[in-house]
């Protein structure tokens, strides 16, 4: 690995100073220039989404991803996907409806920016509040901030979590 990484580089093999430069392949066949053969990185994708974090009685709801999808078994704060380049107050609102929510709040708690791959994820953590919360409960865990902690959420989700803990 090191060997790869120090002195048989994709874009600058350093041939001179390699140990193997008598059994090489590519050295022997004057191919270094050539290989390996990358392809083309695929295109970054930009995707933007909208959490919610929901606090009662100084518990927080958070829900576990389910099996089958990226980040299986993970924890998260309730959240959904647009398809908007930006995020408007409409969109907000319209998310927290299906999630069966009330955004409670003029701006973002924070604006998360996260990577995976070839996504470029921006998640929006807005606070939120259930629409009924006597009459019909809400999918997902009441936890205390303490208890947060000891779960394992998603890296973008955890990043929300740190900034809830700044916050107290």
């Amino acid at each position: 690995m090191e060997l790869g990484a120090l002195i048989c580089t994709p874009r600058s093999p350093d041939c001179p100073a390699c140990p193997v430069q008598k059994r090489c392949v590519a050295r022997k066949e004057n191919l270094q220039d050539r290989l390996p053969n990358l392809s083309k990185r695929a295109a970054a994708t930009e995707r933007r989404f909208i959490a919610f974090v929901v606090e009662r009685n100084g518990k927080f709801l958070v829900r576990q991803r389910s099996a089958g999808v990226i980040n299986a078994h993970l924890w998260e704060f309730p959240n959904l996907e647009i398809r908007a380049r930006l995020c408007k107050p409409q969109h907000v609102a319209r998310a927290a409806r299906a999630l069966e929510l009330k955004s409670a709040g003029s701006k973002p708690l924070c604006i998360i920016k996260h990577s995976i791959t070839r996504y470029r994820i921006k998640l929006e953590a807005w606070r939120a509040k259930p629409v009924k919360p006597s009459t019909k409960e809400t999918p997902g865990r009441w936890l205390a901030l303490a208890q947060l902690h000891k779960l394992a959420f998603t890296s973008a989700h955890k990043k929300i979590l740190t900034h809830l803990r700044a916050l107290r």
